[in-house]
């Protein structure tokens, strides 16, 4: 239903009285659309699914990855950064807003959800970071698909950070309202 909300209504037109969408026509329909909300939701169906569902659609998985990192423009951030000599607090509150952030958080983080196992036990962030990957010598990592992104020679690092920093972060919503103490 999130993703029909956001999808363009006359593609809902196409699904609407139809069959139930599978998980993966779900994912590739996120994926076809281009939006960013979209791409993170395409995230969540992922994490909506069973462990063997991740494993078996781990290409899909690896798609998403590359769609969250082609949603921000890295050369403008990278240039960005080096222009006005972003700060480590301002580099952080710049990587919030990036998609590959925010995925990271909803996959890998301190408050993400999922069905059975994780989602580091099918695609881990960094390389080596699994056994399995070590005993397989299978190179597939969030950071192993970053690298092959046409920025990444250049913004690979920011685009790490926005990775690693998604992992550990408690909580991505800024809220200005006032607490209730307040």
């Amino acid at each position: 239903e999130e993703i029909m909300k956001v999808v363009a209504a006359d593609e809902v037109k196409q699904y609407v009285g139809g069959p139930l969408l599978r998980p993966e026509e779900l994912v590739e329909l996120c994926l076809k659309s281009e939006n960013p909300e979209l791409s993170l939701l395409a995230f969540d169906v992922f994490a909506w699914t069973s462990s063997s569902f991740r494993k078996s659609h781990r290409h899909l998985l690896e798609d998403c990855w590359k769609n969250a990192a082609n949603q921000d423009d890295w050369g403008q951030l990278y240039q960005a950064s080096i222009d006005e000599g972003w700060s480590d607090e301002e580099t952080l509150q710049q990587l919030r807003d990036t998609l590959l952030f925010q995925a990271s958080n909803r996959c890998y983080g301190p408050n993400a959800e999922t069905i059975d196992e994780g989602f580091e036990e099918v695609l881990p962030l960094r390389e080596g970071d699994s056994e399995d990957q070590i005993l397989n010598d299978s190179s597939s990592s969030v950071e192993a698909i970053l690298k092959q992104h046409k920025d990444f020679p250049f913004a690979g690092k920011l685009m790490l950070t926005a990775v690693m920093l998604g992992s550990v972060q408690d909580d991505v919503k800024v809220d200005d309202s006032p607490s209730p103490m307040e």
